[in-house]
């Protein structure tokens, strides 16, 4: 399943991503670039976060970012109408199943990145074809409540949720599994 043909560039605080996809060839996308003091990088986009119900800023480091959406390009770019409904699915269903075979679980960060990415993909691959899908905010919300509503069918098993308690020392982040979080409602 891994494919990743991408070649990242940078330019003061930007990173350019430029991918190769199997039928519309290169595609590009510009990340605000951030290097933290121990010389990782990290790369901003925009992603919804389910604690605080609401979008949000997010960093991811850099190489796993562009192999996340790299395989996420080659994959949903390899079928016939890479917007349908059913690639989307088969493409998440892929991915999650990646993560959670290598981390044994699926946190509600990672759930939320994955679907950012996903849609930085298919907003990417549809502004290179001419009469595609144009992906505005509508779809972006029709997208986050189908990929949610499929990680709570198929990997609930698997899905923990970060919550937050007030310590003397702070507020401490913590994880509840989302069956034991369900039973609570």
């Amino acid at each position: 399943m891994e494919c990743f043909n991408y070649k990242i560039t940078h330019s003061g605080n930007q990173a350019t991503i430029v991918f190769q996809a199997p039928r519309h060839g290169e595609i590009s996308m510009v990340f605000k670039f951030v290097e933290t003091p121990d010389g990782s990088k990290g790369l901003c986009y925009d992603c919804f976060n389910l604690a605080l119900g609401q979008d949000m800023q997010a960093v991811s480091a850099e190489e796993e970012l562009a192999q996340d959406i790299s395989l996420i390009i080659n994959l949903i770019d390899n079928t016939d109408n890479p917007a349908d409904d059913i690639n989307i699915i088969d493409t998440f269903d892929a991915i999650i199943e990646k993560h959670i075979s290598q981390y044994g679980r699926l946190v509600d960060t990672d759930l939320c990145s994955n679907i950012a990415y996903i849609w930085l993909a298919l907003k990417s691959l549809s502004e290179k074809d001419s009469n595609g899908e144009t992906f505005g905010p509508v779809r972006r919300i029709r997208l986050l409540e189908m990929l949610m509503g499929r990680a709570e069918q198929r990997f609930g098993d698997y899905l923990y949720l970060t919550r937050y308690s007030n310590t003397p020392s702070g507020i401490r982040p913590y994880l509840v599994s989302f069956n034991e979080f369900k039973k609570n409602l």
